[in-house]
């Protein structure tokens, strides 16, 4: 009889093509291949619920037809009757919610990607209503992740897939509000894993991305002050994460608002708040390791854009990656030497 454990190392084999075909992938490699963007993503988004029903009915009872786990069938039993029709899922939001985070545990597995696609459903039947609960949700997802989930590929495309639905089903909602969704995220953009702050990077980066300018503008300013506040590595490292999936665009363009961005971080009051840092010069490291993800992403192809528009002289740049080789030595983030890149990125 086929287990968990079967089907685990079925999906973990590489079947792509090449001599390495069905050979078992790293963790690395599975991490590699997550996908959790789903503003671009092919499948078909349903417009509307079926007739008299909603989306969190019509996902509940699609999961029932594929997924068997004794977990999800005792959950299905146990809320279908409560949520036959609009109405009686906003009266009893609290308590179909509260169900639905008391099985986000490893324990129950098997059951984990229909409570985390449904926990979506929810706050696209709920919209605004649903932001309250966004805090608890986030909550929930960083204890997954630290009882074990966070070695799970799997289960880590579940969980980010989930709350990139989420973001975009409330988009509307969020951008209104930027520092109140970064507050909420906190935990999960700080998370000691560096795959998991690239996920939440990726996931949030859509929200701010598209808030009007003043929204941004509060946006990166809560990133530098949370550095300010605490300069440890991790918040270092989240904070250039989601400012680089912010302008970055798709197929190896920039997005419009990275020039926004970019004028932004380079203002008189954002690198002045950071003198208060008693190491003095994490701005530095932050900024670089932004120019050092668009570098590995666009192949230095944008590059020239970056120095002509910003006026950023070589004498700048130098002292700049003085201070960021330092650091990278501290935090080993720096694949390359100093000579290589600062190379590279002057010839181009």
């Amino acid at each position: 009889m086929a287990t968990q454990s079967h089907a685990q190392a079925v999906k973990s084999l590489n079947n792509g093509a090449g001599r390495r075909r069905f050979v078992f992938k790293t963790f690395s490699q599975r991490i590699e291949d997550i996908d959790v963007d789903v503003f671009r993503s092919l499948d078909p988004l349903k417009q509307e619920p079926s007739e008299g029903s909603s989306f969190f009915r019509d996902c509940l009872v699609e999961w029932r037809e594929l997924n068997t786990a004794e977990d999800f069938i005792s959950f299905y039993e146990e809320m279908l009757p409560l949520v036959q029709t609009l109405p009686q899922i906003i009266l009893q939001k609290e308590i179909i919610l509260s169900n639905l985070l008391s099985r986000l545990d490893m324990k129950g597995r098997l059951s984990l990607e229909p409570i985390l696609r449904l926990i979506a459903a929810l706050s696209r039947d709920l919209l605004e209503d649903f932001i309250p609960f966004l805090q608890k949700v986030a909550d929930s997802m960083v204890l997954l992740l630290g009882s074990g989930a966070d070695r799970e590929s799997e289960i880590i495309e579940q969980i980010f897939t989930s709350w990139s639905c989420i973001m975009m089903y409330l988009q509307k909602y969020l951008m209104r509000d930027v520092v109140n969704i970064l507050k909420v995220t906190k935990k999960l953009r700080f998370y000691p894993k560096d795959y998991i702050q690239e996920f939440m990077a990726e996931s949030v980066s859509f929200v701010l991305r598209n808030a009007p300018v003043e929204q941004i503008n509060r946006g990166v300013k809560k990133l530098i002050s949370e550095i300010v506040t605490k300069p440890l590595e991790t918040r270092k490292s989240g904070a250039s994460a989601l400012l680089f999936y912010v302008m970055r665009g798709f197929s190896s363009k920039l997005h419009s608002r990275a020039e926004h961005v970019l004028q932004l971080l380079l203002h008189n009051e954002v690198i002045g708040s950071c003198d208060k840092d008693p190491e003095g010069n994490f701005f530095y490291l932050i900024f670089f390791l932004i120019i050092w993800k668009l570098v590995k992403s666009f192949f230095l192809s944008k590059m020239p854009f970056l120095y002509l528009r910003f006026g950023l002289c070589d004498f700048c740049l130098k002292v700049c990656f003085f201070f960021f080789t330092c650091e990278s030595k501290r935090f080993e983030i720096l694949p390359i030497s100093y000579d290589s890149l600062s190379r590279s990125i002057f010839l181009h």
